[in-house]
């Protein structure tokens, strides 16, 4: 029996957008790994940044600059998305608690960044992806094969060469950075979380707007006037800032946190160039020893995405 002519023309059309949302599917995670890299290229800057400028200003005065600056773009996202009604969440508790633990993030790293070394700094925070890793479990439900976990654990291995625990000097505020590397990987957590309920502008912009008024009321007691020059770097750490904060939140959305989560370890290679051009600051031979895993453990992860996706495109339709 043939089947009726619109009924057809409906499967077709069905079928139609079926491969479009297919397509679109297959390279959302290619998508996040490269925002997620461009983002790590802006945070690394940003937070050179704050180590240089944080011998003279406080931490509560370079987080003001960070998060109110970073709204600017964070606007111009709210506009095109059609004004101020977008930014409504559907999930106010959850969108709370990425607050509190992601200005506890922020606070945390802008107080360790000016008083220790940033490869130390960077070093130590690579813990993230094993909290994120670990975390995405319990509260996305997402699954982690052992190629995701090996993949981690041999990038987190090259960290551990590196930081040289059997050599290198410790650093009290290392628990401090340890807390905040943590409540990192929480809110990364929170924020894919918050994204299957809300747009990405609403983590954005409640983050943005809470951070810029907590800060405000802590930079007071410590205030400096900056000079013009300082005024020129505070507003482009804060556009770094607010940019690359835009670029992590849509890579999150499009790809699982196992998946970018290797690739946090590729920033060691600009902490480790900033930290020699900018600080003269000398890289222990053990960081040229552990680099090549770090780097091989990302590059793994975005190989395989790559054989997934071009699997997933060659599949049949029906």
């Amino acid at each position: 029996m043939v089947p009726p002519a619109n009924v057809t023309l409906r499967n077709d059309v069905l079928q139609a957008k079926w491969r479009t949302l297919t397509a679109e599917s297959n390279h959302s995670a290619l998508h996040g790994i490269y925002f997620n890299l461009s983002a790590l290229v802006l945070f690394c800057t940003m937070d050179s940044m704050v180590k240089a400028l944080g011998g003279t200003y406080g931490s509560f005065q370079l987080m003001l600059f960070r998060s109110a600056i970073a709204m600017l773009p964070v606007a111009v996202l709210i506009w095109r998305a059609g004004g101020l009604n977008i930014v409504r969440s559907n999930r106010p508790w959850l969108q709370a608690a990425r607050v509190v633990v992601g200005f506890g993030s922020l606070l945390g790293f802008f107080y360790v960044f000016p008083r220790m070394p940033l490869v130390d700094a960077y070093a130590i925070s690579f813990a993230a992806p094993l909290f994120m890793v670990a975390l995405s479990v319990p509260l996305l439900g997402e699954p982690v094969g052992w190629r995701r976990w090996s993949a981690v654990g041999v990038g987190f291995a090259g960290v551990l060469i590196m930081l040289d625990p059997w050599g290198m000097e410790f650093h009290a505020i290392s628990l401090i950075l340890l807390a905040a590397t943590f409540c990192y990987a929480l809110s990364t957590i929170l924020v894919r979380l918050a994204s299957r309920h809300d747009h990405d502008v609403v983590s954005l912009f409640w983050f943005s707007l809470s951070a810029s008024v907590v800060s405000f009321f802590g930079a007071i007691p410590e205030w400096i006037w900056p000079t013009p020059i300082d005024w020129l770097w505070l507003v482009l750490l804060g556009l770094l800032g607010g940019v690359a904060q835009v670029l992590i939140t849509r890579a999150w959305r499009l790809a699982p946190a196992a998946v970018l989560a290797p690739f946090d370890y590729t920033s060691i290679v600009l902490a480790v160039l900033f930290g020699y051009l900018w600080f003269k600051e000398q890289p222990s031979p053990t960081v040229w020893y552990g680099l090549p895993l770090v780097i091989g453990s990302g590059l793994y992860v975005l190989h395989r995405e790559r054989i997934r996706a071009r699997a997933r495109t060659s599949e049949p339709s029906s």
